[in-house]
């Protein structure tokens, strides 16, 4: 690359000022005498300029501190919830008052409109006391062929899904009469002898989207299915 005698100047005249940032403290008159143009028509000195810079990388490192502390209320707040949930978890007696229980905390405390228990495999009939096997809106206990098919289907090779499903599909999930699309979540369980998956889902079909991180998701299912593996 070439440049022009001008260019060149222009450059050497750069390179040294960044080369000695105290010039314009021995030249302080020449400040006066530099003028930038402003996006007002008028044109300013380099010290007020410098100034207006300063002022808006201030704002803008305020803005960035104020989004810091947001996000530590909001984490601080999601401790605090899923603390209450899990004490609650820990004080059920069955399997049934365990889907319900997690069910309304993460109703009351997350905002998640539906959450349902699907056991599946050896470890449904073997960890599980046969009296309590009733399917229900929150639990299921033996699982048909369609919700096993539906919920790997929307695994594949994921470990975890996460978004928009159809009315057809929330139904079939939650069997609650959906009559528009929606969004879920669907998560594994894995504990010992106890396999299946945790459903969430809600009406908002953005509520549960593909780019969102489902780091909560798996922790709440990895404390279910430790619960699971102890209500023997």
């Amino acid at each position: 690359m070439t440049f022009s005698k001008s260019e060149a100047d222009a450059q050497a005249v750069a390179e040294y000022l960044k080369e000695n940032p105290d010039f314009f403290q021995t030249h302080e008159a020449l400040l006066m005498e530099l003028s930038l143009p402003h996006p007002s028509g008028q044109a300013v000195s380099l010290l007020e300029r410098q100034m207006t810079l300063m002022r808006e990388r201030l704002a803008e490192r305020e803005d960035h501190l104020e989004d810091l502390l947001d996000t530590a209320r909001h984490n601080d707040m999601q401790l605090s919830r899923v603390r209450r949930m899990i004490l609650a978890l820990l004080e059920v007696d069955d399997l049934n008052d365990l889907a319900s229980t997690l069910s309304e905390q993460l109703r009351n405390s997350f905002g998640t409109g539906h959450s349902r228990l699907v056991l599946t495999g050896q470890g449904r009939a073997d960890a599980i006391n046969t009296s309590q096997l009733v399917n229900t809106s929150q639990l299921v206990t033996e699982a048909d062929n369609s919700l096993t098919a539906l919920t790997q289907a929307l695994l594949q090779n994921n470990r975890t899904f996460c978004g928009q499903v159809s009315a057809e599909q929330l139904e079939q999930l939650f069997e609650l009469g959906m009559v528009a699309d929606g969004s879920a979540a669907v998560i594994p369980l894995n504990q010992g002898d106890v396999k299946g998956y945790l459903l969430l889902g809600s009406e908002n079909p953005d509520y549960f989207r593909s780019e969102m991180g489902t780091e909560f998701a798996a922790y709440v299912a990895d404390v279910v299915a430790r619960l699971l593996h102890h209500l023997r």
